[in-house]
C-alpha cells in the first residue's frame, strides 16, 4: 500500500492535531529565539535610555506586517503558504521563486539557532567537542524528533517556550521591581545610531510568518491561526519592551562597558537576582535557541511539501506518512539541506543575513497577495475570521514593503555578497522551473490557478 495513502485506499491528509496553544508556541518561539539574549547590547549600545522606543517602532512594523498574513491565512488556510498563497494570488511562477527563497532562507535561520546552540554549549559543557560534530549532533538529535511525529515536536516546543518565557518574564518582572520603569530619552540624541538600533529591533520581529506553514495542521485554522498571531504579537511586545527598559536601567549606559558583555541579560541579572535564578535566565538562552530551530524546521518542510504535491517537485516528497500523518520525506530533505549549508565554512552573521532576506522576501510579497486575494477569491474573504477593508490591505503592503526596502539595503551593504548568491539561486530555480513546467497541459495549469480546501 502507498505510504500516503489510508487503509481504505484513500490519499492521505494532513492531521489537524495543532490548537491554539501549540500554534501561540510556534509563533512565540519562531520570533523570540537567542537572539535577544544577546543584540539587546548591541541595542542599547545604539538607542540608550530610548531603546524602549526602539522596540516599539519595530514591533509596530512589524505587527503592520501581520496584518496581510492574518487575512490570507484567516482565509486560506494552507500547507506551504508561501507558495500557496503567492500561486494563487499572483502566478505560479512567482510563487515557486517565493517558495525557494523562503527554503534557503530558513533553512538559513536553523543554521544559525543550530551555531548558537553549539557555542553556547561548548562555552559550558562540551568545550573540547568540535564545531562541525556538535551542530551535526544537534541537528540529528532534531530529524529524530521529527520521524516520531509533529505532536511530538509541538510538545517540546510548548516546554521550550515556557521555558524562555518565563526566564524573560522573571528578568522583566524583578529588574522593574528592582529598578522602576524609566521611559526617558536621551538628550542629544543622533538620529544614525537610532536609526540603526530600530533595524536590529526589527530583525528580532521577524518570523511570524511561519506559522501560516502550518494552516492544513491547525484546528479551526481560519480562527487559530489570527488568534495565535495576535496572542503571540502582544508577547513578543511585552517582552521585548520590558527586556530592553530593565537592560539599559540596571546597566547604566556605557559603550564600552556593552561591548564587554558576553551575556548581557545573565550579566545584568546578577545585579538584582540570586545565583539560581540568572543560572535560570541563562538557560532561557538555550532553550530559545532550541524553540527558534523547532519552529522554523517543524513548519517550513511544508513549502516542499506544497510544491511536490502540485507536480513542482518529485511525488514522492508529496506524500503523507501513514504512522506520523506528516510529509516525511519532505522533511528529510529540507535536514539535508541544513546540513549542506552548515557544512560550508560561512560564519554566523552570514548565515543570519541570508535568513533575513529570505524572511523580507515573504512579507513584502504577501502583501501584494492579500490585496489580489480580495478579488480572486471573494467566497474565502467572506468567510474570514477578521475581514480587513482593501485600504487597510493596501496601506500595510505600502508600509512593508518599505521597511523591507530599508532593511534589505542595510544588509546587502554590509554584505553584498548576499545579492549573488540570491541572483544565482533566482536563476537556478527559474531555470528548473522551465524545464519542470514545459509538458504541463492547459488542464494543469489551470489547477495550478484554483484553491481547494483539504
Amino acid at each position: 500500500m502507498n505510504s500516503s495513502q489510508d487503509s481504505t485506499g484513500k490519499p492521505l491528509q494532513l492531521k489537524r492535531s495543532i490548537g491554539l496553544a501549540g500554534a501561540s508556541a510556534l509563533v512565540v518561539g519562531g520570533v523570540i529565539g537567542a537572539g535577544i539574549f544577546v543584540m539587546v547590547r548591541d541595542i542599547g549600545a545604539l538607542a540608550g535610555t530610548a531603546i524602549w522606543l526602539s522596540f516599539l517602532i519595530a514591533i509596530t512594523i512589524s505587527m503592520v506586517g501581520v496584518i496581510p498574513l492574518i487575512q490570507l491565512a484567516g482565509s486560506l488556510p494552507s500547507a506551504g503558504a508561501g507558495y500557496m498563497f503567492v500561486s494563487r494570488m499572483i502566478r505560479p511562477g512567482p510563487g515557486v521563486l517565493v517558495s525557494t527563497w523562503v527554503l534557503l532562507g530558513g533553512a538559513c535561520s536553523v543554521c544559525v539557532a543550530t551555531r548558537t546552540l553549539t557555542q553556547y554549549l561548548q562555552g559550558y559543557i562540551l568545550s573540547e567537542v568540535p564545531v562541525g560534530i556538535l551542530a551535526v549532533a544537534i541537528l540529528i538529535l532534531f530529524y529524530i524528533i521529527y520521524c516520531f511525529g509533529v505532536q511530538l515536536a509541538l510538545s517540546l516546543q510548548l516546554v521550550l517556550a515556557l521555558q524562555f518565557l518565563s526566564a524573560l518574564l522573571l528578568y522583566a518582572g524583578a529588574g522593574l521591581f528592582h529598578g522602576g520603569v524609566s521611559l526617558t530619552l536621551p538628550a542629544s540624541a543622533s538620529p544614525a545610531p537610532f536609526l540603526m538600533s530600530v533595524l536590529l529591533c526589527y530583525a528580532l520581529c521577524l518570523g511570524f510568518q511561519i506559522i501560516a506553514e502550518m494552516g492544513e495542521e491547525i484546528r479551526d485554522a481560519r480562527r487559530t491561526i489570527p488568534r495565535a498571531l495576535l496572542i503571540g504579537g502582544v508577547l513578543v511586545a511585552l517582552i521585548y519592551i520590558l527586556v530592553g527598559i530593565v537592560f539599559v536601567n540596571t546597566l547604566p549606559f556605557d559603550v564600552e562597558r556593552y561591548a564587554a558583555l558576553k551575556a548581557p541579560l545573565r550579566e545584568s541579572a546578577s545585579l538584582f537576582l540570586p545565583a539560581g535564578w540568572v543560572h535560570f535566565i541563562g538557560l532561557g538562552a538555550l532553550t530559545a535557541g532550541c524553540a527558534a530551530l523547532n519552529a522554523a524546521a517543524l513548519t517550513l518542510p511544508r513549502e516542499i511539501f506544497a510544491l511536490a504535491r502540485d507536480g513542482l517537485l518529485p511525488a514522492g516528497l508529496g506524500q503523507i506518512d501513514r504512522r506520523t500523518g506528516s510529509p516525511k520525506n519532505a522533511v528529510s530533505l529540507y535536514f539535508l539541506l541544513v546540513a549542506a549549508l552548515l557544512l560550508c565554512p560561512l560564519d554566523t552573521d552570514f548565515y543570519g543575513y541570508m535568513a533575513a532576506i529570505g524572511i523580507l522576501a515573504i512579507s513584502s510579497v504577501l502583501g501584494v497577495a492579500a490585496i489580489r486575494m480580495y478579488t480572486h477569491f471573494p467566497e474565502h474573504y467572506a468567510r474570514a475570521y477578521i475581514q480587513f477593508p482593501p485600504v487597510v490591505l493596501y496601506g500595510c503592503a505600502v508600509i512593508v514593503l518599505l521597511a523591507s526596502i530599508g532593511f534589505a539595503a542595510v544588509v546587502i551593504h554590509e554584505r553584498p555578497i548576499i545579492v549573488a548568491v540570491y541572483l544565482v539561486w533566482t536563476l537556478l530555480v527559474g531555470l528548473y522551473y522551465k524545464v519542470r513546467t514545459r509538458t504541463f497541459t492547459e488542464a494543469h495549469w489551470r489547477r495550478l490557478s484554483e484553491f481547494h480546501s483539504p
